[in-house]
């Protein structure tokens, strides 16, 4: 059972600074519940494909504002910091080429 004390339960921001994303992780039976809020306008992601692997949680996050699906994976460092992996879908404009 996961409980509050657990290390991973809180509000967690980016070292950088110039991300206005919080993610916040909180127990849910034997796993994470988590949300996702961009402060700087107040949209919060749809979040699913939570899992919890007993060292790594994972989840992906939509925002619906701009269609961009970002995967999470985040990994306890030390008490107070986690390794973050992402990966994003982006969007472009092509042209055809011609020859």
């Amino acid at each position: 059972m996961i409980d509050s004390t657990h290390p991973l339960i809180g509000h967690w921001k980016s070292t950088d600074d110039f991300d206005d994303v919080v993610v916040t992780i909180t127990p849910k039976q034997n796993s994470f519940a988590v949300s996702v809020r961009d402060h700087a306008d107040g949209e919060q992601a749809e979040i699913f494909e939570t899992n919890y692997d007993g060292d790594t949680l994972s989840f992906a996050a939509h925002w619906a504002s701009n269609g961009r699906l970002i995967k999470y994976r985040f990994l306890l460092q030390s008490e107070g910091t986690v390794n973050v992996t992402y990966t994003f879908s982006d969007q472009e404009i092509w042209q055809k080429q011609t020859t």
